[in-house]
């Protein structure tokens, strides 16, 4: 299974990634379509934040309105916000620079 982030190939991971919000949000809608040829999930956050995940039988494609950072020691996903800063580490994990 192939699976893409904003385009960008990633490894794929039993149990996925978890989403980090570095903003937090209260509220957020969550729709899926199903098709014949796969499933479109469409979550929307009241934080701006809207992530889209196509799934097929040979990949999922995720589309997210934010850079991201990947930490792939904890399977975490940190959504950014415009003045986030991250330190990525040589291991493949993520460190989040609070100022």
């Amino acid at each position: 299974m192939r699976v893409f982030l904003n385009g960008q190939e990633m490894q794929y991971v039993e149990g996925g990634y978890e989403y980090v919000f570095l903003k937090p949000y209260k509220r957020h809608q969550h729709e899926e379509i199903k098709r014949e040829n796969g499933k479109l999930t469409i979550q929307l956050y009241d934080n701006g934040v809207q992530i889209r995940t196509l799934v097929t039988k040979d990949e999922v494609n995720t589309l997210i309105n934010r850079d991201v950072a990947i930490d792939t020691v904890n399977n975490k996903i940190y959504i950014l916000e415009k003045d986030s800063k991250v330190k990525k580490n040589p291991d493949g994990s993520v460190e989040v620079i609070q100022e």
